[in-house]
């Protein structure tokens, strides 16, 4: 049975999408099977793995809608692409904008349409990992429901480390009113970081001291780089746009260290 990893933040900007990107592929390399689904309408992972969004027949909405008729008999591959990165992949595009406020009219059950989707397909994984929308809406908290982790990429910025505060919130909300009992913290991973200003060195103290006592806080830290940034265009991961630069090394570093046990602490 695969681990289901929501990698959420509801602050844009702080590699979130690249991080799902990267640990997904740098797991696939480690020989593990690996879905991604894109949770996001701007659909950043489908492109950032080549596929046009605009150009799909089926996306993680048309799952959702099959959940929301209760139609379960969908095959296991049902709008699932592969990627070349030996990744497969659940795409999004701007559909998913609209599936808010369909959610909205679902009675009962609306927060676990995903978790529904995910008794078809989780066995057929060792790893899935949720790239969620930047926002804490319906549709992000069907990712937390269906989770069993959640990971957090941080911005090692002040206001990034705020925010903070409202999504631990919102996952203790979920534990707690029952949504998803089993739900944990995987860890914070910080990223776009300049280790040698004095500013990493006080956030990442400030996250320590905040968090560190209760939820796990990655060695790891992923670098800022332009080739980070350029890497999406190209339809690829960083490990195939520049391999042997400081952002692959710094991914392949984190998934070597996810990997590790005793990553999984309660939310």
């Amino acid at each position: 049975m695969g681990e289901i990893i929501a990698i959420a933040n509801q602050k844009g900007g702080c590699a979130k999408t690249t991080t799902c990107i990267s640990l997904g592929v740098g797991l696939a390399r480690q020989g593990a099977k690996v879905l991604l689904i894109d949770f996001d309408p701007q659909g950043n992972t489908t492109q950032s793995l080549g596929f046009n969004p605009d150009s799909l027949d089926l996306t993680v909405s048309d799952v959702l809608q099959k959940m929301i008729e209760r139609d379960y008999s969908l095959e296991s591959g049902y709008g699932i692409l592969h990627s070349r990165e030996n990744v497969d992949l659940l795409p999004a595009n701007i559909e998913l904008a609209t599936m808010e406020i369909r959610l909205q009219a679902v009675y009962i059950g609306r927060e676990k349409l995903l978790a529904n989707y995910m008794q078809i397909v989780k066995n057929l994984y060792d790893y899935i990992l949720i790239d969620c929308k930047p926002s804490l809406d319906t549709v992000t908290l069907n990712a937390l429901v269906a989770g069993d982790t959640v990971l957090i990429p941080v911005q090692a910025q002040y206001y990034s480390v705020k925010g903070l505060e409202q999504l631990l919130n919102t996952i203790s909300m979920v534990v707690t009113e029952g949504l998803n009992p089993r739900l944990t913290v995987k860890g914070i991973l910080l990223t776009l970081a300049n280790p040698k200003t004095n500013n990493f060195k006080e956030i990442k103290k400030v996250v320590e001291n905040a968090y560190g006592q209760n939820i796990r806080i990655f060695d790891t830290y992923i670098p800022r780089a332009v080739t980070a940034e350029e890497a999406p265009a190209s339809g690829t991961s960083i490990y195939l746009y520049d391999k042997a630069g400081k952002v692959a090394k710094a991914y392949e570093a984190f998934t070597e260290e996810f990997l590790m046990e005793g990553g999984v602490l309660n939310g």
